[in-house]
């Protein structure tokens, strides 16, 4: 898989799913601390644009970030560093619920920030990673 892009970037991960859940129960799965641990790891509370945002993986392995955007119900993105990581390896993760025609809703994660942050296999890394995540939020929320 190629990760560059035309102007010689490295290309953001985009995923996606279609899903039966509502854009409610589909938003609260990917904000509400208590429901992401059902599909990926301990999160902090999902705060105003400028407040902290933390991610463990219980591991050891902690991100911490900022959060860059917040349009409840439809949209927030924060940055991603890892604990521990150089100043410059941040990226930028955003997630976006969008309501279908059936009912169900589309939810997306967009992982950019990549030329700055370890780019193609670091991203290449990441990408193997939220490809599971994704898999397990669609078994959690019921896929279409």
């Amino acid at each position: 898989m190629s990760t560059d892009t035309a102007d010689g970037g490295t290309s953001p991960i985009e995923r996606s799913i279609r899903t039966t859940a509502d854009p409610d129960t589909a938003w609260r799965t990917i904000t509400e601390p208590d429901l992401i641990v059902s599909w990926f790891t301990d999160a902090s509370p999902l705060g105003p644009v400028g407040s902290a945002y933390r991610i463990d993986f219980g591991d050891g392995s902690i991100v911490t970030g900022t959060v860059l955007a917040l349009e409840p119900g439809r949209r927030f993105a924060h940055t991603w560093s890892w604990d521990g990581a150089d100043p410059g390896d941040v990226t930028r993760v955003e997630w976006s619920v969008t309501p279908l025609p059936d009912g169900g809703s589309l939810v997306r994660l967009v992982h950019d920030g990549w030329e700055t942050a370890g780019g193609g296999s670091a991203r290449d890394d990441h990408d193997g990673y939220w490809a599971g995540y994704l898999d397990d939020l669609g078994d959690v929320l019921g896929g279409s």
